[in-house]
């Protein structure tokens, strides 16, 4: 089955699964809804994100490419030279799901945040715009693609984001070291079956009642999917939201164990 097609599957099965509002009997996940999902602000911070993704959205320099991750099939398997124009537009997070992020950050206000995937850091500048406060992790495995991000921050006046450059087998070992408890966790660095489980289950010891994760393209293949339905079973997953793009997965004790499928 060809990628296009898993990915309408996917969205045809959430499709399907997707709650009203009048049926998100949790206080807690309709607070999420309302909050979070339908709060139709346009926050200030928001133009900043959107004038530097503009200004990448021109550049044709090509950056050297190491792995950008299974989410660039766009890119041929032998093209080691990407444009940074191409990256924003492919692979980069989309407006929506990062003002999406966004909100999630200012809503539940996490001090300490691990990503796994920087890219060039548009979805960690909305982590930091949102929560200027906290700490900040990010691990990138592409050098010039980490490079071009602390450009970015630095362009943004962003001073609390830490990049780590490295294959995650490494560097996630490490910021767990730096960061034991984080609060929040975003996972956007590979997206396969099994280091997305490896990952989830090396961070699985960090987490405290109040700790998130976040699991980007959760049905952008059968085995991104898979995954999702590992995570979201999991005994320690209290509470977990599909909304198509992203799988968010609670761990809060006084939650009653329950699954939501959201459209957004």
């Amino acid at each position: 089955m060809s990628r296009q097609v898993e990915a309408m599957v996917g969205y045809l099965k959430h499709a399907v699964r997707a709650q009203s509002k009048y049926r998100l009997h949790s206080p807690f996940v309709y607070g999420f809804y309302q909050n979070v999902l339908k709060d139709e602000k346009t926050y200030t911070q928001y133009r900043v994100v959107n004038r530097l993704r503009n200004e990448l959205g021109t550049v044709s320099r090509f950056i050297k490419r190491k792995d950008l991750g299974v989410r660039c099939k766009e890119y041929p398997s032998d093209q080691r030279f990407v444009r940074v124009k191409d990256i924003i537009n492919h692979s980069s997070v989309s407006r929506k799901n990062g003002e999406f992020l966004f909100r999630l950050i200012r809503q539940y206000k996490p001090s300490s945040i691990l990503e796994l995937g920087t890219s060039l850091g548009i979805s960690a500048m909305y982590f930091g715009l949102a929560a200027p406060e906290s700490k900040i992790i990010t691990i990138e495995g592409c050098i010039d693609s980490a490079n071009l991000a602390r450009e970015n921050f630095e362009k943004t006046g962003l001073k609390n984001i830490q990049v780590l450059t490295g294959d995650f087998k490494d560097k996630l070992s490490e910021a767990l070291v730096e960061m034991p408890s984080p609060d929040l966790v975003f996972f956007d660095g590979n997206h396969k079956l099994e280091p997305t489980l490896t990952y989830f289950e090396q961070c699985l010891p960090h987490i405290h009642p109040g700790t998130i994760f976040i699991f980007d393209d959760i049905h952008w293949s059968a085995g991104m999917e898979e995954a999702w339905n590992v995570i979201r079973k999991h005994p320690q997953v209290k509470v977990s939201i599909d909304i198509y793009h992203m799988g968010i997965v609670f761990f809060r004790e006084e939650l009653s164990k329950e699954d939501f499928t959201i459209r957004f």
